[in-house]
């Protein structure tokens, strides 16, 4: 989904679904009366952005626990009560992001008792928060624990904008992405990421990403088993996002069109398995004439594949950052899955530009691969030569495979 700011004014229903978007996050409050009235009747489905409830009380220094009482026991108001009603009249509400980005201890507890509250009046809505990125509180896995057990959201999600000018990946990408995972598996919960799609200048200086930098920011989170992805933004927060401050499409646009397409076909299956593990698996590059292993990206690890049904995914075609996400999944029936991701991505490159060559070498035991087609949505059987499947990945690309049958859930084989 997007978040919208319905900047600039006024919203474009139609030229949004055409990003391939099938429900958005509605953020700035002030537009909600306008906004709000003009999705629910083109039937698109719309979580809502609480922002900062209780943040003048409680989200500061001084606060005391007699303070926290009195503002928690103020949420139960009839003000409260009725801008609440007033959203979720609409059919089309699936839920409400409350207090982006709390850090505080006395707002997370504070967020605690809104989100409760939210699911007393309303429990068929989803309620959730979103973590800080950055909370300069020590270790971010700490800080991903404690929000998730004060919290106690619906939904465990996080902003990383990993795009600077002019190109690169921001050095934690992946660390925050696998404390997240980890956080949320262990406490039960689904794991979602808001992700970048805009470009900004000055002091946060990020690029409009690049069809593999999109792409990347997608398939990536769902190797390692992230079920939800909001691009921040759909319209302009800061110089462009999918759209201008005309209202027209930019370069991006047709190319999140294209991704969203293939997320949605994946998408179907991937929401009823459970990632059990992943890791990088590291290309190779050319130094003073000798092939060498390219590095291990940061904050991940390459995987033991001895006892799994992939014994070995080797990049076929050397260069610098030429490397693959490995991911593994279960479902509910047993039943074992792969994703392979392709982790190369650069400023300005299209996905064809940074499409690679992999070769997937399956365990003795595998007589039967399927792939859930990204791009059509079917199933189909891999051909396996020699124990080993060739496929070729487009920049930041992944593809999604089951061991042995080709049931994937959700879907009609």
């Amino acid at each position: 989904m997007g978040l919208v700011r319905n900047y600039p004014r006024p919203f474009d229903e139609p030229l949004y679904r055409r990003a391939g978007f099938t429900s958005l996050l509605a953020w700035e409050p002030g537009s909600y009366d306008e906004l709000i009235p003009k999705v629910a009747a083109a039937k698109m489905p719309f979580h809502i952005h609480l922002e900062h409830w209780g943040g003048d009380k409680v989200n500061r220094k001084g606060v005391t626990e007699d303070i926290l009482s009195t503002a928690i026991r103020k949420i139960d108001s009839p003000k409260n009560r009725a801008y609440i009603d007033r959203l979720t009249k609409h059919p089309q509400c699936l839920g409400f992001l409350a207090n982006d980005e709390a850090v505080n201890p006395f707002y997370l507890r504070y967020t605690r008792q809104l989100l409760q509250w939210l699911r007393r009046r309303h429990p068929d809505k989803l309620a959730f928060g979103n973590a800080h990125p950055d909370p300069w509180n020590g270790g971010y896995d700490r800080y991903i624990d404690e929000f998730a057990a004060i919290v106690e959201p619906d939904v465990l999600m996080t902003d990383v904008y990993p795009l600077s000018v002019p190109d690169g990946l921001a050095y934690n990408y992946f660390g925050i992405l696998s404390d997240i995972r980890k956080t949320a598996l262990a406490h039960g919960m689904p794991y979602w990421m808001i992700i970048q799609s805009f470009h900004s200048t000055g002091a946060f200086d990020r690029r409009l990403p690049s069809e593999s930098d999109i792409r990347l920011q997608l398939f990536v989170p769902l190797a390692m088993g992230y079920t939800g992805i909001i691009f921040f933004t759909y319209d302009v927060a800061f110089e462009t996002g999918l759209i201008d401050k005309n209202g027209k499409p930019t370069r991006l646009h047709p190319d999140v069109a294209r991704a969203n397409r293939e997320v949605l076909h994946l998408g179907k299956a991937l929401r009823f398995l459970t990632s059990t593990s992943f890791g990088c698996v590291a290309g190779t590059h050319i130094k003073d004439g000798k092939t060498v292993r390219n590095p291990i990206r940061r904050s991940t690890r390459s995987l033991d594949l001895a006892a799994q049904p992939v014994r070995e995914v080797i990049i076929e075609s050397p260069g610098e950052r030429k490397d693959a996400l490995l991911g593994f999944f279960r479902d509910d029936q047993g039943g074992r899955y792969f994703m392979v991701t392709n982790l190369w991505q650069n400023a300005g490159a299209t996905a064809s530009d940074r499409a690679v060559p992999v070769s997937i070498r399956m365990a003795p035991e595998v007589k039967s691969l399927h792939r859930l087609d990204r791009v059509t949505g079917k199933v189909e059987r891999m051909k396996i030569e020699d124990r080993t499947v060739r496929i070729t990945l487009p920049g930041g690309t992944g593809d999604l495979f089951k061991i042995d049958d080709g049931k994937f859930p959700a879907l009609q084989n």
